[in-house]
């Protein structure tokens, strides 16, 4: 079993994993939030969960909401542990496949699991409007 964690700028990670759990029910109930607030420091954080991942073999995937916003700052350092890994750009196709998976997740999991997020960003674009035509 791996320990998942939401964390964001501001409110996101709890909605997120809201979300989850809408899809998911109750295999979403055990994944953790960390919501960096006006006046929080993410080192705090990071120095609270560095610790407890290092007296842990559990593997512990943090998924961000921003790759090179602060909380990814603090949090990617977390990853000079073997058993932590740490995603930037969380979005809900991320999120519902490490909690759907929710097993340590192996190396080729893992770039599956980037796949997947990435397969999931899309575009469209109207493509015949003519100008002025009301529907």
């Amino acid at each position: 079993m791996s320990r998942v964690i939401f964390a964001s700028h501001g409110g996101l990670s709890k909605g997120m994993k809201d979300s989850v759990s809408m899809i998911v029910g109750d295999l979403a109930k055990d994944v953790e939030t960390y919501s960096l607030l006006p006046g929080e420091n993410p080192e705090d954080y990071y120095q609270e969960l560095y610790k407890q991942a290092n007296e842990s073999h559990e593997q512990i995937l943090v998924l961000c909401d921003i790759k090179g916003g602060s909380v990814h700052t603090a949090l990617s350092k977390l990853a000079v542990l073997d058993n932590v890994i740490v995603f930037s750009g969380m979005n809900m196709g991320l999120a519902l496949d490490v909690v759907l998976r929710h097993t340590q997740l192996s190396d080729k999991d893992l770039l599956d699991v980037i796949t997947n997020a990435r397969d999931g960003i899309t575009m469209m674009k109207e493509l015949n409007q003519i100008e002025g035509e009301d529907f």
